[in-house]
């Protein structure tokens, strides 16, 4: 189970960071490898890319947030651990036919503080939703998306232990093992790229809210009374209804890779419960005025 995580200002991701799932490739031990400065780089212009789509109304300039991300960037990156690990893990999916056992042996405990990272994210943006007169649907929308990308976690680790037996049988089979390696490829490509298209959505409404909440570069990313106005209606509802999309196409693409969604549903952990009493309140709140 997962406990409550402690909530500090700047844990909600604040960059898109492609580490959630790697290719499994039969063997490409010759292909040239991204190694950690080519990693970061590539970072670095995602999000760049992704800023240019960001709409910035008042204080803050364009060129100013660019060269203020990149550096942060890069900042943040060199002390991340998870980070490390998907370069280290996606290393091994790279040559699976002679690093197998690494990858099993890191892949789940990387997903493990994955979810708990997503978990930690959750309640840092229930925190910046308390400090604000944002509407309730703000806070349901990442949480539900947050709440998906976990969903997704769990249907990784679950099928990617049905293929482990496959490869470990075939491991003497070259073809056969290169093809259950191919077929794993085929369902989470399709599924690694609307989690990405959700994730670059949940990202650029945060940003929009706090850029445009932001005085300065010193006020970007740090703990603030979030005004809606200083948000252009048309534009925040624009950006909640288009991260809802990509998060309602991830959610149906998690229930139709699983069997049954029981082991989805549980009963809410401690976290959650106490996260959707929160929005239970705030939803009565709203009610009554």
């Amino acid at each position: 189970m997962l406990s409550i995580p402690d909530i500090k200002s700047g844990s909600l991701r604040r960059i898109v960071r492609d580490d959630t799932s790697s290719s499994l490739q039969f063997d490409t031990v010759n292909e040239a490898f991204k190694d950690f400065k080519s990693s970061v780089s590539t970072v670095v212009e995602s999000n760049v890319n992704l800023l240019k789509e960001i709409p910035l109304h008042y204080k803050l300039h364009f060129e100013d947030l660019k060269e203020y991300l990149e550096s942060q960037i890069v900042e943040d990156l060199s002390k991340d651990l998870l980070f490390e690990q998907a370069i280290e893990i996606s290393r091994y999916a790279r040559n699976m036919y002679e690093s197998m056992d690494s990858y099993f042996h890191k892949i789940f405990n990387f997903h493990q503080e994955l979810k708990e990272q997503l978990y930690a994210e959750m309640f840092s943006i229930s925190k910046m939703f308390l400090n604000s007169d944002l509407p309730t649907l703000f806070m349901n929308a990442i949480g539900e998306s947050l709440l998906t990308e976990m969903d997704y976690l769990d249907i990784f680790d679950k099928e990617i232990q049905k293929e482990r037996f496959d490869l470990i049988r075939y491991r003497s089979n070259r073809p056969k093992f290169k093809k259950v390696c191919e077929r794993h490829n085929l369902w989470v490509r399709k599924f690694d790229e609307i989690r990405e298209r959700m994730e670059r959505e949940r990202v650029k409404l945060i940003w929009y809210v706090d850029f445009n909440n932001s005085e300065d570069l010193n006020e970007v990313f740090k703990e603030k009374t979030i005004k809606m106005s200083l948000l252009k209606n048309s534009t925040l509802f624009d950006l909640i209804f288009r991260l809802q999309e990509q998060t309602q196409k991830m959610a149906n693409l998690n229930s139709s890779k699983i069997e049954f969604l029981s082991f989805l549903k549980q009963k809410p952990d401690e976290g959650t419960r106490t996260l959707l009493r929160v929005i239970q309140i705030l939803d009565q709140q709203e009610g009554t005025t």
